[in-house]
């Protein structure tokens, strides 16, 4: 089984305490997410009026900050400021997809992140707004073309998909410490679960959220290797490890300190 789930959602709804071992269920009591998304979605009657006009072929446009301004919307992030000027990504579906909309006209979303804890609609309102006004500046008339608008705050992304907690779309923070061997949790190895023949292949694995389908990939392949030939081995070695890893300081035996 390959469960395409958030590490929470699984270790700690999907399964039975019984069968998560003690250390596991620990780590994930300090899982990090990452930090919550505002999506805002269009629909123009024409195309976007673009100042650079080497934009108007382009599929996702990255928007809204030079190198200062990253570290400025870094930095409002980091203290739980609503972003004045946000960093976004900006996605042209018709112009990636001619069947998206009539000839013509375009079908386009924007997203860009709320400070970590932030997700009520009030704070997710005023950042749509402000993503709003991204857009007017590099494409002045932006807003004279929209027909349609909806706004996707933290809590209606969630409440589409319960994996994206506090809509949160990366599986967990990226940071280092949650990440390679240690996503989701220390010494978690990647799909591999302490349960035979459960996989888990979500970004909640290494490499994550954005290296799109790798994680899935790992899995399928796991499980693979774990039917062949030296699949029994490999089992045996790996869940050695961790039942090591797994297990609470205070709960291991002298000889697995």
């Amino acid at each position: 089984m390959l469960a395409d789930v958030s590490a929470p959602a699984l270790f700690g709804r999907l399964l039975d305490s019984s069968v998560v071992p003690a250390g596991v269920r620990a780590d994930l009591e300090k899982f990090e997410w990452d930090t919550p998304v505002v999506k805002v979605n269009y629909a123009l009657d024409r195309k976007i009026p673009w100042r650079s006009r080497n934009l108007e072929s382009a599929g996702t446009v990255h928007l809204g900050a030079d190198d200062d301004g990253l570290v400025r919307w870094m930095a409002d992030l980091t203290t739980w400021v609503v972003p004045e000027r946000p960093f976004l990504l900006f996605g042209q579906m018709t112009t990636s997809d001619p069947s998206r909309s009539p000839e013509g006209t375009e079908s386009a979303w924007a997203y860009t992140h709320l400070p970590r804890g932030i997700t009520d609609d009030e704070s997710a309102e005023l950042l749509a707004h402000r993503v709003d006004a991204v857009l007017e500046s590099h494409a002045p008339g932006f807003a004279e073309r929209v027909v349609g608008r909806n706004v996707q705050r933290p809590g209606d992304l969630e409440a589409s998909n319960a994996n994206l907690h506090g809509g949160a779309v990366n599986g967990g923070t990226a940071q280092l410490y949650q990440q390679l061997v240690f996503r989701p949790t220390p010494g978690s190895s990647g799909p591999y679960t302490s349960i035979d023949r459960l996989y888990l292949a979500s970004s909640a694995t290494h490499p994550g959220g954005g290296v799109h389908g790798m994680c899935g990939y790992n899995a399928a392949h796991a499980a693979l290797a774990d039917q062949g030939r030296w699949g029994w081995a490999r089992k045996k070695v790996r869940g050695r490890i961790l039942d090591l890893v797994a297990t609470p300081d205070a709960q291991r035996s002298p000889r697995h300190r």
